[in-house]
């Protein structure tokens, strides 16, 4: 497989949200099966894409790379002998040594936006580095043929009860429809689950409405606690641009435990 091949392959397994280790032979001396730069792909099932030399070291490196896809750590790096026998051997009878680098690659987490017009369209470019799969639902077929790959859209009902992804302690969910009946049925829907962040656009009084509304269908105070809302960090933000970098921050923030 060449380079192209194996970034082509990275870059669609994380579109689809597979988790993978990366296995890179980064030092080879004496007699080894491949030089150092070989590299293969090892997912959850065991199956590969590529590969670092074949037999049993390449057996080896798999069952290496599923233990650290079941761990907490997300790098290794170890060594190899091509010998018959003692520390890290791998039976073969080359006769040199190979040193292995892993890195995981876990399922990466949700950027659910309800609502696909002007700072849904800034946030995506904002977020775009950040490592989220981005995923788009609106009503609007129109407003989401403006998103593409790798960007995920869904089309949901006027009233945004369908097709909504599934939502769950990995999922940040921001709320930026085009209307207070909208964002108020999305928050209805998804306060329930365990996601990581919720946050909702509006002013103090829309807010207050929208609680007090969702209090008189059954939802407990304590719930909506969780809502930030107005959404995005207060950075004084003016305009579709401006309040995406405050939602992102935000979602920063709360990733890395800073939130309020």
């Amino acid at each position: 497989m060449s380079t192209n091949d194996m970034y082509v392959e990275i870059y669609k397994a994380r579109l689809e949200g597979r988790p993978f280790v990366v296995a890179t032979l980064v030092a080879a001396s004496g007699s080894t099966p491949r030089r150092a730069g070989a590299r293969m792909l090892v997912y959850p099932d065991g199956s590969i894409s590529g590969t670092i030399g074949g037999g049993n070291f390449e057996k080896m490196v798999i069952e290496d790379a599923l233990k650290l896809l079941e761990g907490a750590e997300t790098t290794l790096l170890k060594s190899y002998r091509f010998e018959k026998s003692g520390p890290d051997a791998t039976g073969m009878y080359c006769g040199g040594q190979g040193q292995v680098y892993f890195e995981k690659s876990g399922v990466p987490e949700k950027l659910v936006i309800f609502g696909g017009g002007h700072i849904c369209r800034d946030l995506v470019r904002v977020a775009a580095g950040l490592n989220f799969k981005i995923i788009v639902v609106d009503e609007r077929q129109d407003i989401l043929a403006q998103y593409s790959a790798p960007v995920e859209t869904r089309l949901t009902d006027a009233d945004y009860q369908t097709n909504y992804p599934a939502i769950d302690e990995k999922s940040y969910v921001v709320i930026v429809t085009h209307g207070h009946r909208c964002d108020r049925e999305v928050l209805a829907k998804v306060i329930g689950t365990n996601c990581a962040y919720i946050g909702m656009i509006g002013s103090r009084s829309k807010i207050t409405k929208t609680y007090k509304e969702l209090e008189a269908a059954g939802i407990e105070r304590a719930a909506l606690k969780r809502v930030h809302s107005p959404v995005g960090l207060d950075i004084g933000a003016e305009g579709p641009y401006e309040i995406a970098v405050a939602i992102a921050a935000e979602l920063v923030a709360v990733r890395r435990k800073r939130a309020r």
